[in-house]
């Protein structure tokens, strides 16, 4: 049950309150069935009072209807440093009704999602390091575009990738060099397109003229 003074929360609030239950039954607060009741309970809980109503009697006036705790900017911190970690927690990248990018300096983490529904998402790797050296992406474009650039050496595999009347454009290799990692990309084209290629030239030079300048700084 939810009251007009409730929020929406997220995975993060979820896990926060299941990790107070399992606490509780190892002090003898709850019973075995009671947690798994619970759980269960949190795992669909959309606000915070349905927080509330499973966890106020465990901790008087920690959890009420309409308040959950604040994590601290370490905890923020931390959770952000674990997106891309999990299969069921991607680093998502949406285009929205703009397009999006990452670029630049970046860690490529194990799992990732591009969303291109009528709009670009472009995903430079070419300043990037990667985390693991399988990546799995879910590609979904329904009408825009997912553009993935590559340095030399790393690979993509599109074999889990259903193109419907989409375009599929791989110009890259299938089998990494040593110690370099590959894309195994999955999901729906749709109408949209997916394309894996290299550095074109201006995107070169473009890196030549950055790793000088950082040269510079190193040596200046």
């Amino acid at each position: 049950m939810s009251t007009g003074e409730d929020f929406r929360i997220g995975q993060a609030e979820r896990d926060q309150a299941i990790a107070e239950l399992r606490r509780a039954a190892e002090d003898g607060r709850l019973t075995a069935p009671e947690l798994d009741e619970r759980t269960e309970r949190v795992r669909g809980a959309r606000t915070s009072g349905d927080l509330g109503m499973v966890l106020t009697d465990l901790r008087p006036g920690a959890f009420v209807p309409g308040s959950v705790a604040v994590p601290t900017a370490a905890e923020a911190l931390a959770a952000l440093a674990n997106v891309g970690q999990r299969p069921e927690a991607p680093l998502l990248l949406n285009a929205g009704l703009s397009g999006t990018k990452r670029t630049g300096s970046w860690l490529v983490p194990p799992f990732m999602a591009a969303q291109a529904g009528i709009e670009t998402v472009r995903i430079d790797c070419l300043q990037a390091r990667a985390a693991t050296e399988v990546i799995q992406l879910d590609v979904e474009a329904t009408l825009g575009t997912v553009v993935l650039v590559l340095p030399e050496g790393w690979a993509v595999n599109v074999d889990q990738l259903t193109r419907g009347i989409g375009t599929v454009k791989v110009k890259v290799p299938g089998i990494p060099a040593a110690g370099c990692p590959v894309f195994i990309v999955r999901g729906s084209m749709g109408m949209g397109t997916f394309k894996a290629r290299p550095a074109n030239r201006l995107e070169r030079w473009r890196l030549r003229r950055a790793r000088e300048r950082e040269q510079r700084s190193l040596t200046g």
